[in-house]
């Protein structure tokens, strides 16, 4: 009887400290998660104002209201913190871009609804409009457009115009400028405009801009 009373007792502090470990753990997580916000929040804050060159740890510890050992904890400098920050997003973005199929859009062009793929983009945008104001804003980084230029440069081509014909009339490299370029002109416009469209409708104006061409769409070109 005794050792089946020392055996409840074991198996009970066992399981009471497992479960005080995982809450230690969870509460450990949710810290770092809220110093990640907070620090989210002032750098942005802080690269709007003045760029990201002149901010400093201190700036951002300040703003942050956390104390520096915090910050070096998790990131070696400002430029290091800006640089995971600006990869998540990408990877984000990258994921949502890879699921683009151009051949898709006429479909729904022609049915007058918005393309799924575009309005999951610019969901993704809104989710992160914050970052994406400050990045495409005048004290941005243009590396980031850049980037994201490059990759959907590279889907195009491996996805629609690898597969043209050799009797395509036009230069491929100039026609992916085009859309890249228009594309990210199109997102940064309705960013730094206080994203006053709203989704759906924004995504059917891709979407019929991307079927049709813009002089059409205007009904410029009947």
């Amino acid at each position: 009887m005794q050792n089946v009373v020392l055996l409840t007792v074991c198996i009970n502090v066992f399981i009471n400290g497992e479960s005080r470990g995982c809450d230690m753990e969870e509460k450990a997580d949710l810290r770092k998660k809220r110093t990640k916000r907070l620090l989210r929040t002032a750098l942005l804050e802080l690269v709007e104002e003045k760029g990201l060159e002149r901010v400093t740890v201190r700036d951002l510890t300040e703003r942050a209201e956390i104390n520096r050992g915090t910050f070096y904890l998790h990131y070696r400098d400002v430029p290091d913190f800006m640089e995971r920050l600006s990869g998540e997003i990408f990877d984000g973005m990258k994921s949502l871009l890879t699921q683009l199929n151009p051949y898709e859009i006429k479909q729904y062009a022609e049915k007058g609804v918005p393309y799924p793929g575009a309005v999951q983009v610019l969901n993704y945008v809104a989710q992160n409009a914050d970052y994406f104001r400050v990045i495409l804003g005048p004290n941005g980084d243009t590396r980031f457009s850049m980037k994201v230029k490059e990759f959907m440069s590279d889907h195009l081509y491996s996805h629609v115009f690898s597969k043209a014909s050799d009797e395509f009339k036009f230069p491929r490299d100039y026609l992916i400028a085009f859309i890249t370029s228009a594309n990210i002109g199109l997102y940064t416009h309705w960013i730094l405009n206080g994203m006053s469209m709203p989704v759906e409708e924004l995504a059917l104006f891709i979407t019929r801009i991307l079927y049709k061409g813009p002089l059409a769409v205007a009904e410029i070109l009947k």
